[in-house]
């Protein structure tokens, strides 16, 4: 393999790079940067290229990203613009990375990791519709690949798009049409029941089967609640975020799947002055009580005291019978650690977080780029509505209660559950549940 220097065609052989690639595969990247000082001489291109990759390597993505531009535009290729589009990422520019992995896909539209990159990147900055344009492009490059099919699905939280060619989209229309219909009356156990018949008839006729792992179900407004962020912080310096101690939420217990369901439908109708974000879900966690979870989320104590009210009156007059009702600090994960954060009587924040802890949250935060990376993404409300998503993980909730004896499933789907959504770690965790 010959490499020709752009300036005057001179020629070099490989073998001048055969020490930096063994030093690379051994993983000695300092000693491959250094070897590249030395042949700073020859071929700039090609230095650039190895130093962008091993700088890619050991993520740091300012220094790849920097000898990556310095490649001149003729030699870059596909996986040089994917690079550069995921440094980009990394570095919380997510319109920028957009823009390069448009360019690996102009120069390579078969590249499968650019399609995913694209589209992650464009749903963060709220492009919506250009996402959906690429996820239908990548579908039909690989029209079995169910991953893309679900990147689809899970869009339609946030937007609608209008009926065209794509079966997926028409059929969540056709979904969401039939909810629309009776969107105030479907607490009603009948109309329920309807509702899912006639949604499994529209796949049956159109002859599609999904495999859509989802579990829990989210009402969203454009809060960031960052709980990435303080999942990271937690695990690794096992202390509890100063932003947590103003998270409380109400948490529901239900004792049947039917239950969860008509939840799920209070919780698309609810009118809440701050359309506080509320999810429904089942609890696949281990030594977790309750199988059937609602959950609204509040910013202060006083304001869940509040929600806990209007919702317990509610869910009477909606005949939702409920296991309990109660206030809850926070995450329960935090509890083992922390025993006083538990309590909801008063504000313990000066009781548990230590002064140290802000300095930890602060080198945490600038590590990992957190206000960087949330400048640019849009948080937008989910529509409140049912559709093809939520359909899909009411089945999955439907063949949980199934596998754990509750056969409160049967009132409102009389339909041979066979589509095993869940992967083998679900199951057994379901399987698990059963048996405690």
């Amino acid at each position: 393999m010959i490499y020709i220097m752009n300036n005057n065609k001179k020629k070099f052989s490989k073998e001048l790079f055969v020490p930096v690639v063994n030093y690379i595969q051994n993983k000695k990247f300092d000693e491959a940067l250094v070897l590249l000082g030395k042949l700073s001489d020859q071929n700039p291109d090609i230095i650039n290229r190895f130093k962008g990759s091993i700088y890619f390597t050991k993520r740091d993505w300012e220094s790849s990203l920097l000898y990556y531009q310095k490649i001149s535009d003729e030699e870059k290729n596909f996986k040089i613009y994917n690079n550069m589009g995921y440094a980009l990422f990394k570095l919380g520019r997510f319109l920028e990375a957009s823009l390069k992995f448009k360019q690996s896909l102009e120069a390579n539209n078969t590249f499968v990791a650019a399609y995913e990159n694209i589209i992650i990147s464009l749903k963060l900055i709220g492009n919506y519709k250009l996402s959906i344009k690429y996820i239908l492009l990548a579908i039909n490059l690989l029209p079995k690949d169910q991953k893309f099919k679900n990147k689809l699905i899970e869009i339609f939280n946030y937007y609608k798009p209008q009926i065209n060619k794509n079966i997926i989209i028409n059929i969540n229309n056709q979904i969401n049409e039939l909810y629309m219909s009776k969107e105030n009356l479907l607490i009603k156990k009948s109309l329920i029941i309807n509702l899912l018949k006639n949604s499994e008839k529209i796949l049956k006729r159109n002859n599609i089967s999904f495999n859509y792992p989802e579990t829990q179900i989210y009402r969203k407004n454009k809060l960031n609640l960052n709980c990435d962020r303080h999942f990271g912080i937690f695990n690794k310096h096992k202390i509890i975020p100063k932003f947590c101690f103003s998270c409380y939420k109400v948490q529901i217990t239900l004792n049947s799947v039917l239950k969860l369901i008509k939840l799920y439908f209070y919780f698309n109708k609810i009118n809440l002055k701050n359309n506080n974000i509320r999810k429904c879900m089942i609890e696949l966690r281990e030594n977790v009580s309750g199988n059937y979870k609602g959950y609204l989320y509040a910013g202060s104590l006083n304001e869940a005291k509040e929600i806990k009210k209007m919702i317990e009156g509610d869910l009477i007059d909606e005949e939702i019978n409920t296991k309990k009702i109660e206030i809850k600090h926070g995450c329960t994960e935090f509890y083992n650690e922390h025993k006083l954060y538990k309590n909801t009587e008063e504000d313990i924040t000066n009781k548990v977080y230590k002064q140290e802890w802000a300095t930890i949250e602060k080198e945490f935060d600038k590590k990992n780029l957190i206000a960087e990376k949330n400048k640019e993404i849009i948080y937008n409300n989910t529509l409140n509505e049912f559709n093809l998503p939520d359909y899909l993980i009411i089945k999955n909730w439907l063949l949980y209660a199934k596998i754990i004896g509750d056969n409160s499933y049967k009132e409102i789907f009389d339909l041979d559950i066979k589509d095993n959504h869940l992967s083998k770690i679900d199951i057994d965790k379901i399987q698990s549940r059963k048996k405690n």
